[in-house]
């Protein structure tokens, strides 16, 4: 199914007056088709996107850091420094981190940013250490298609007066 409608829009100003005019343009828009999948809470796309990139909310297969949730958990367990908050001053406390970012249909991280604000250079920290993460395999639809996809991460620091513990959902930890 083609469309052919698009519009330039061009103001002209006569003292006081404005007039717009429409300019017909043609343009071509393909039709894209998508089935929702209730069973497994999916929708799978079909057809050409022009190469313009697919970001769903549900999919088959969820992106997934190479190796699994422990991989991943031992890799920001590696690289965040809990230090930082020591550096920073920040009080005893439980403070939860958590963190948003994009897996690309490629792999690729983007995106990435803070959805809480605890301050004292915590999100910065995870943040930084997200971004020296590997590609990641992308999300999957029911027919295999690649497309991006919108992951949260949680980082839980427990600062006591002499230490630093990072906790996982799994509750895994680093202590400092």
């Amino acid at each position: 199914m083609h469309l052919h409608h698009s519009f330039n829009i061009k103001l002209i100003s006569i003292l006081p007056l404005f007039v717009v005019t429409m300019v017909a343009k043609p343009a071509v828009v393909y039709a894209q088709t998508y089935a929702p999948d209730s069973s497994n809470k999916s929708i799978d796309v079909f057809g050409s996107f022009n190469d313009a990139e697919i970001h769903l909310s549900a999919v088959k297969k969820q992106p997934e850091f190479l190796g699994g949730k422990k991989a991943w958990h031992d890799f920001l367990r590696s690289n965040i420094n809990i230090k930082i908050s020591f550096s920073n001053k920040a009080p005893a406390g439980v403070y939860k981190v958590m963190i948003r970012f994009i897996v690309g249909s490629d792999g690729k991280l983007r995106g990435i940013g803070a959805d809480s604000n605890c301050g004292y250079g915590m999100e910065a920290g995870v943040i930084r250490c997200i971004n020296k993460s590997n590609n990641w395999m992308p999300a999957e639809t029911n027919s295999g298609k690649k497309v991006s996809f919108t992951l949260r991460t949680g980082v839980t620091f427990v600062v006591k007066q002499n230490e630093v513990l990072i906790q996982f959902p799994e509750d895994n930890s680093k202590t400092l």
